[in-house]
């Protein structure tokens, strides 16, 4: 049987399509790799991938011309794999198959359908069979069985009849004891070399033993703890090194380090191979002597989830923190060149203001060059205790966070509003502030995230060290600013400009970060562009690439000077930040530059040419001829460029 596999379409935490995430579906290639063996023919099907490179546009027709992709490849069962916030996509696409394929077998899998299994078949009739839970060991058998669907004797099975609209289901939850007896993943069914990956992922293991109420990692995998052994991890590492060349892996499992004996065993295993990995771990399943076996082997990245940094919240969310351990552990991290993320959530139900503002504290002082946090809104998950408890109060105000495809066909906000109990992830739990309070410190921390672990914490210096009051004080701001609005740049750099001066350094701190990133800053030569050749007699006018920041103070010689200043002090004193110049953002070329190369691309505002400029701006200074050199030098940087090319698209300015 021929088989196609359909990877989820998953929106990226950046809101940009260019960095979808390609990482290949480990459970995807789990399944072929026991499916294979039995003469079943796979095949993996991305979205993701083809939406980033701009070969399915994502548009109202995405689910179309997925549909089409699929049937040209004429597959004998689809299969979806599917989250909370893809499963609209899977819906729309598997509607279009069974319409144009009425014979065509579809099946789902995946945490969603697993906990929705009935309420999916029941309603919506593109679907035939739901394969619950771990399938690995019985995904073999269900195609063996599809066509008859004779699944009785198959646990953890639901399915449609065929011909009849009955739905009927086996008990059991499969589930896969011994992680080592799993067959060996093929990469091959996705294009690695064509990904661009900066590395590659391997299942470290399955299954959560905590009880967090807003989780439903635990609830899927039955809260069964399970790591492969050494051997066989560092095997699949050996082999994916010498088949794809890759020495920089993620070992997934969402508490690797929950069995301290085991994880010392991988360690022992993997020194002296020279391979950096990183794994997730929370800060009490860790200790400094761990860290520094971990760090001794190859770990280089840890992703903790303290969740909350509300000692009332850790409580009630069971995810029980000691929050006294967060710091300490980020700065054994730091001290073993180990790098680390921090990651939050708001919006829970029981969160008042002085728990937002006791995680807004603590994210801000996980804030530091080896540590980027992160905060998440807060999103409703079936099969969680949250969700048993309140799962009949959600509300939906159309922001369901970043991961979520968006509404793309007419009647996907329909089925949004009709199926909440489908679509959960689009909603959320009534909570005690106002929703947008909630929202509001979300978007706000991103942007904090783009100000980058030396400015920000400089910034709060003028808080007493507290995120909260900043945050707080923008929101009051953004009344003013513009009523209901959600922070942006714009109105970053507003407030610090109102509330700073916007002559101050760190105004300029804050518009350099925004626009530009503190990446680059201290080399001020322009890159020269390949192919440009300078013609005096053109007419050139200034780039439409080229951004200009004015009075803007050096910001690397700022940085330089904030890491030297104590980090108890206060701010700088303006005595002792330099001179005020201009700024030009030209793509990725950044160039702090005197005000009169300023004064001088302002006048190819419109198209001009050199030699009649330069004679003017000789005339203008009272000088002798000036030196044609420095047009060249201006268009050889990209910030002149001739007219009759000038209509070219912008270059992308980093984030």
């Amino acid at each position: 049987m021929k088989v196609l596999l359909v990877d989820n379409m998953i929106l990226p935490e950046e809101r940009t399509l260019a960095s979808l995430d390609v990482h290949p579906h480990l459970g995807l290639l789990a399944l072929a790799a026991v499916a294979e063996p039995h003469g079943h023919v796979i095949q993996i099907y991305d979205p993701k991938r083809l939406v980033r490179s701009g070969t399915l546009p994502y548009d109202s027709t995405l689910y179309d011309r997925v549909a089409v992709d699929l049937l040209a490849t004429r597959p004998d069962a689809v299969g979806f794999t599917t989250l909370g916030c893809s499963f609209l996509f899977a819906l729309n696409v598997a509607a279009i198959l069974k319409r144009r394929e009425p014979d065509l077998p579809i099946l789902l899998g995946g945490p969603h359908a697993t906990i929705l299994h009935r309420e999916i078949l029941e309603r919506f009739p593109q679907f035939d069979v739901v394969v619950r839970h771990e399938a690995d060991k019985i995904f073999a058998e269900v195609l063996d069985n599809l066509e008859r669907r004779l699944f009785d004797s198959i646990p953890g099975i639901s399915w449609r009849t065929v011909g009849a609209a009955r739905v009927r289901s086996t008990d059991g939850k499969p589930k896969v004891d011994d992680l080592d007896s799993l067959p060996m993943l093929s990469y091959d069914h996705y294009p690695i070399p064509e990904l661009g990956l900066e590395l590659l992922r391997i299942e470290a293991g399955r299954g959560c033993p905590f009880m967090c109420t807003f989780c439903s990692t635990a609830g899927f995998f039955q809260r069964s703890f399970r790591l492969k052994s050494a051997e066989r991890l560092v095997i699949e590492l050996d082999l994916l090194h010498a088949r794809y060349g890759y020495v920089d892996f993620k070992l997934d499992h969402d508490m690797f380090t929950v069995n301290r004996r085991k994880v010392l065993e991988f360690c022992e295993a993997v020194e002296g191979r020279n391979y950096r990995w990183r794994v997730s771990a929370r800060v009490d399943c860790v200790d400094p002597l761990l860290l520094e076996k971990m760090a001794k082997a190859g770990c280089v990245g840890l992703y903790f989830g303290i969740e909350t940094g509300s000692v009332r919240m850790q409580k009630i969310s069971k995810k029980g923190l000691d929050l006294d351990l967060v710091a300490p552990i980020l700065d054994v991290a730091a001290q073993l060149g180990i790098e680390t993320t921090a990651s939050f959530i708001t919006g829970y139900p029981e969160e008042y203001e002085a728990d937002q503002d006791d995680t807004l504290d603590l994210l801000g002082r996980c804030f530091r060059p080896t540590c980027l946090p992160q905060l998440h809104i807060l999103a409703p998950e079936p099969g969680t205790p949250l969700f048993d408890r309140l799962g009949g109060e959600l509300r939906h105000d159309g922001y369901g966070g970043p991961y979520n495809i968006r509404p793309l066909a007419a009647t996907d906000e329909a089925f949004l509003q009709a199926h909440s109990d489908i679509f959960p992830t689009y909603y959320y739990y009534p909570a005690p502030m106002p929703r947008p309070r909630y929202i509001f410190a979300v978007e706000a921390v991103a942007l904090m995230r783009r100000l980058g672990a030396v400015v920000l914490p400089y910034i709060l210096r003028a808080y007493d060290g507290q995120l909260s009051r900043f945050v707080g004080a923008l929101w009051r701001f953004a009344d003013t600013y513009r009523a209901g609005a959600l922070p942006d740049s714009d109105m970053v750099e507003a407030y610090i400009s109102s509330t700073f001066g916007p002559r101050h350094h760190l105004t300029s701190l804050v518009r350099y970060a925004l626009r530009a990133n503190l990446v680059g800053v201290e080399n001020r030569s322009p890159a020269t562009l390949k192919g440009a050749v300078f013609v005096p007699t053109l007419p050139y006018e200034r780039s439409p690439y080229v951004r200009v920041l004015c009075d803007m103070h050096d910001c690397g010689m700022l940085v330089n000077r904030i890491e030297k200043h104590p980090p108890g002090a206060g701010l700088l004193e303006e005595s002792d930040t330099g001179e005020l110049a201009t700024y030009l953002i030209n793509g990725s070329t950044v160039c702090w530059v005197d005000p009169g190369v300023q004064a001088i691309l302002d006048l190819f505002d419109e198209p001009r040419i050199c030699s009649e400029v330069a004679e003017l701006v000789s005339d203008a200074l009272g000088t002798s001829e000036i030196s044609l050199a420095v047009f060249e030098a201006l268009v050889h940087a990209g910030l002149l460029v001739s007219s009759s090319i000038s209509n070219r698209s912008p270059i992308r300015t980093p984030r």
